[in-house]
């Protein structure tokens, strides 16, 4: 049994979901709340993923953390459908396209959702709650950010820097996408389900300038054709459990 310890609306759990749905693939929730209760830095937690985030997968009670590493384990853990191309090229791209949607796209994103979203999320604690939590962070890395971060606020020129490196990202990808129907060659792949929940956040925070499908024409039809599949409507509408 596939056990996945996931975030409702997170933009990571909602790829790992992409991919069990497209694997067809059971698998039992354990949703954890990392806005309100903050259950991500409570020690049983930490004791399963030691960054404090999430998704976290557990199968045969083997533990796998990282969404891209998640979805690359799924994909090789059943067979049918193949999310990765067959020659050992493609799959090179599917990887860089991983790593793009990790290092580049999240966290920019992360940065451009600060004032946002996370402000006003946490606009009811006083500055000294606020930072008590953001130091209760088990990664050292992503401590050190939240708190600085906190301290010391994101610029503007941060966003527009942000701005600027996703736009360069929305490029490649429009181009990419002008070559070929799904972001790695003519099936869909990991690099698809892994970019998708970024695009969704892009319309969510409301970010025009980066969901222009005018200027980016093959990233609006790949968009829609990719909200039109059933592995994306099944992972999107996993709601907040009422009890929470």
């Amino acid at each position: 049994m596939i056990h996945l310890y996931h975030f409702w609306s997170s933009t990571c759990s909602r790829k790992v979901r992409i991919c069990l749905a497209e694997k067809g693939i059971e698998w039992s929730s354990h949703h954890v709340d990392i806005v309100e209760k903050r259950e991500n830095t409570e020690e049983w937690y930490v004791n399963i993923n030691p960054k404090g985030v999430v998704p976290t997968l557990v199968h045969n009670d083997q533990i796998i953390i990282e969404s891209n590493i998640i979805i690359e384990f799924l994909n090789e853990l059943v067979n049918e459908p193949e999310l990765m191309p067959k020659d050992p090229y493609g799959r090179a791209q599917v990887r860089v396209w991983l790593d793009r949607s990790e290092n580049i796209v999240h966290k920019n994103i992360n940065i451009l959702s600060w004032n946002r979203r996370h402000m006003k999320r946490m606009a009811h604690f006083s500055h000294q709650e606020h930072l008590g939590i953001l130091e209760k962070f088990p990664d050292p890395d992503k401590r050190f950010t939240m708190v600085n971060r906190l301290k010391n606020g994101v610029t503007e020129e941060e966003e527009k820097n942000a701005i600027t490196i996703l736009t360069y990202f929305m490029d490649e990808l429009d181009k990419a996408l002008s070559e070929n129907f799904w972001v790695v060659g003519d099936n869909f792949t990991l690099a698809d389900i892994a970019i998708a929940p970024f695009i969704e956040r892009f319309e969510a925070n409301k970010l025009n300038m980066l969901i222009d499908y005018q200027k980016w024409s093959n990233i609006g039809r790949w968009w829609l054709e990719l909200q039109s599949r059933s592995s994306y409507k099944i992972a999107y509408s996993f709601e907040k459990p009422v009890s929470q």
